[in-house]
């Protein structure tokens, strides 16, 4: 069977263990493997535990719901509002106090129909409108653009585990060269790889596809057309860098993505936040400001690879740990599946 990344750091992270990890199924697949030990055998799907429930991977992937909720329990979230038709006066609204947005699908994930740097109404309802395309109920979220890094924050069993900062890649155009060819070259990273994966490629490759070309057209740009002198597309969703930043990061920052996963009863997720470098530096305010640090969403099935495969700074072992908490191994957390969120609504 050929394993995918994620798949594969969960093999090799259970055999150093002593656990045995094994196939669902005689016939291939990346989503399911079979963790046994002495004591049980537990099924995961990739990151997905034994203990999620539906509900709290339900509630989680909506957006809005879920930032509307931890902001009510005093987490401090960027702020948001939701668009589930034409109508986006209340989006131009929101675009006119802060000058710039972002635009997401409210069930999106990995970058896919996001637009950032909405900086006029024209831009806004085609972004909208592309953003709900993409929609599982057709609803895109519009949230104020936070300048400053993204930092991505792993929980597993309640524990924060590890911190990385992940940067994007940027087409800086220069008058000759295309986007197709300096994606090309973007390419020729040897840390980059693709599924089936010969190696543990930090990194994945830039897939030429629709959803390049929607980000191309967002900025006037074509894939075989030379891009501007100066012209910089930022590609959302992809990593061009991913550096370690656990011993960094405030304890005040890992308590917060731990209780934001816990009120949604994530129990395995990865916590985005976004803010100014130095603020995760320092506790974490008690609301959102402009200019402030903020949690943007909370990830079920988070990218683990990114903590354990940093393209600088120092591995950590969470699939270790994922394993050892799905076993119940002895140190592990108890089972985080409860929405604590329900005792306080």
């Amino acid at each position: 069977m050929s394993l995918g990344r994620t798949n594969r750091l969960i093999v090799e992270a259970a055999r150093r263990l002593g656990v045995r990890a094994e196939p669902l199924s005689d016939e291939p697949s990346d989503y399911f493997l079979v963790l046994r030990d002495e004591a049980r055998a537990v099924i995961v799907s990739k990151t997905r535990s034994p203990f999620l429930t539906q509900v709290a991977q339900t509630l989680s992937n909506n957006k809005h719901v879920s930032r509307e909720h931890l902001r009510s329990q005093g987490v401090a979230c960027v702020p948001d509002l939701l668009v589930d038709g034409e109508d986006v006066g209340p989006a131009r609204a929101m675009l006119r106090e802060h000058g710039t947005v972002v635009v997401k699908p409210n069930w999106g994930n990995r970058g896919l129909g996001v637009s950032v740097g909405i900086r006029d109404e024209e831009a806004l309802a085609r972004a909208c409108a592309q953003a709900r395309a993409r929609d599982l109920d057709e609803e895109a979220v519009v949230e104020p653009q936070v300048e400053g890094i993204n930092l991505r924050v792993a929980v597993i069993g309640g524990r924060c585990s590890a911190a990385a900062e992940v940067r994007r890649p940027v087409l800086v155009g220069d008058g000759e060269r295309s986007p197709a060819a300096l994606v090309a070259a973007l390419n020729e990273d040897g840390r980059r790889g693709a599924w089936p994966y010969d190696g543990l490629s930090p990194i994945d490759r830039i897939e030429v596809d629709r959803e390049l070309r929607r980000l191309l057209a967002q900025h006037g740009a074509r894939l075989d057309e030379p891009l501007p002198a100066g012209q910089h597309i930022e590609l959302v969703g992809e990593e061009i860098e991913t550096i370690d930043r656990s011993d960094e990061l405030h304890p005040g920052w890992g308590e917060l993505a731990a209780r934001a996963c816990a009120l949604l009863g994530v129990d395995v997720g990865g916590v985005d936040l976004r803010g100014p470098a130095e603020a995760f530096r320092l506790p974490p305010p008690q609301r959102w400001a402009p200019g402030a640090a903020g949690l943007l969403e909370v990830n079920v099935l988070p990218a683990l690879h990114v903590h354990a495969l940093p393209t600088h700074g120092t591995a950590r072992p969470v699939f270790e740990e994922f394993v050892a908490y799905c076993l119940q191994r002895p140190g592990a957390p108890p089972p985080r599946a409860e929405v604590e969120l329900a005792r306080r609504i």
